[in-house]
């Protein structure tokens, strides 16, 4: 099995709604045109996305090109948040430094690597050998290129330097990083 994980394309922050349901920018949109140009696609077999409009909306021009079932899977979720906050990155400091304590009204970064692990674990299960692009997230995707990496927490940096529409590759079943996250275009 092969697994593409892709972070999904710049968004519209709006304060006034849930980031769950936050579109894609101006930039967010040339970057999802750029993704679909990426070499990887003729070889995939599935797209897997989260429950957030924002992954979906990234691979709309992949599926304009290429004809690719679709799993929706509450487990590749953002880690959950609630409302706007402020101090954002102080919020992800706090998550990241501290993996089993929830930052406020935060699920844990512990739980939301383990939410994300057992997705894995059972794409393997389903599709052993297909290759999947999975479009997530910034938070999610950071702790489980930790947990790759063999990293017991986040290093914030890290965090703040995965550009949105950035590629990595997986060899999931052996729990290898092929290569890291790299943007598009």
């Amino acid at each position: 099995m092969q697994l593409y994980l892709i972070r999904h394309a710049h968004t519209q922050a709006r304060t006034d709604v849930d980031a769950a349901t936050w579109t894609l920018s101006a930039q967010g949109q040339q970057q999802a045109l750029a993704l679909a140009q990426a070499a990887f696609w003729p070889h995939v077999d599935r797209i897997v996305l989260s429950r957030e409009a924002k992954t979906r909306l990234t691979i709309e021009p992949v599926l304009a090109k290429f004809k690719l079932p679709i799993v929706t899977d509450r487990r590749f979720d953002e880690l959950h948040r609630g409302g706007w906050i402020a101090d954002y990155s102080a919020h992800v400091a706090q998550a990241f430094a501290a993996p089993q304590i929830p930052a406020g009204a935060w699920e844990s970064a512990a739980d939301a690597r383990q939410r994300f692990v057992s997705g894995i674990d059972a794409l393997i299960d389903t599709y052993p050998h297909e290759t999947i692009a999975l479009v997530g997230h910034g938070l999610t995707l950071s702790l489980y290129r930790a947990y790759l990496l063999g990293q017991p927490t986040v290093k914030l940096a890290d965090w703040q330097n995965l550009p949105f529409a950035a590629v990595a590759h997986v060899a999931p079943k052996r729990h290898q990083l092929l290569s890291d996250f790299r943007p598009v275009g």
